[in-house]
C-alpha cells in the first residue's frame, strides 16, 4: 500500500496568533463563556435607578393631582404679563374687558369648565399678538373676542 500512496509531507503548523491586548473591560462573549457568574453592575445599581423610578411616579402622581391648581395660576402669571405689554393707546375699557373675560376664564379653569379645544385657538391669538411685547388696540379686540369664545359668551 505504501508504493500505490506516496507519502505526502505534512505542513509546518502556522504560527500562533499574535496575543490579543486586554481591554479595560470584559466583552460580552467573555462573560458568558465564564463559568462563574459575576455581576456586571454593582449590586445598589438597580435599587437606586429602582427608588428613582418610584420617586418620578410618586411626582408625576403629584403633579397630576395639583395641575388643576397649577394652570389657573399659571394664566394669571400670563394675564399680568400681558397687561403689561399693552401700548399706550390701548383704552382703559378694553384693558377691563380683557382682564374680566381673562378672570372668568381662570375661574372656569378653577371649576374644570374649560373646553381645551376651544382654548388652543386663543393661546395662538395671544403667542402672536405678544410676540412682539407690544398689544395694541386692534390686537386687544381680537384677544377678548377670542377670551369671550373660550368663555361661552360669543
Amino acid at each position: 500500500m505504501d508504493e500505490i500512496t506516496p507519502e505526502i509531507p505534512l505542513a509546518p503548523a502556522p504560527p500562533p496568533p499574535p496575543p490579543v491586548p486586554r481591554l479595560p473591560f470584559r466583552l460580552p462573549a467573555e462573560y458568558y463563556a465564564s463559568p462563574e457568574r459575576n455581576p456586571v453592575l454593582p449590586r445598589a445599581v438597580p435599587y437606586g435607578c429602582g427608588a428613582a423610578a418610584l420617586v418620578f411616579l410618586i411626582a408625576l402622581f403629584v403633579f397630576g393631582v395639583l395641575v388643576d391648581r397649577f394652570m389657573p395660576w399659571l394664566f394669571g402669571f400670563m394675564q399680568s404679563e400681558i397687561d403689561g405689554q399693552f401700548t399706550k393707546d390701548v383704552p382703559a375699557a378694553q384693558k377691563a374687558e380683557f382682564d374680566a373675560q381673562f378672570t372668568e376664564l381662570r375661574a372656569r379653569m378653577k371649576s374644570r369648565r374649560v373646553n381645551l379645544k376651544r382654548l388652543q385657538p386663543f393661546l395662538e391669538k395671544m403667542r402672536n399678538a405678544s410676540i412682539d411685547e407690544r398689544i395694541t388696540p386692534d390686537e386687544t379686540r381680537t384677544l377678548i373676542e377670542a377670551l369671550r369664545e373660550v368663555n361661552g359668551r360669543r
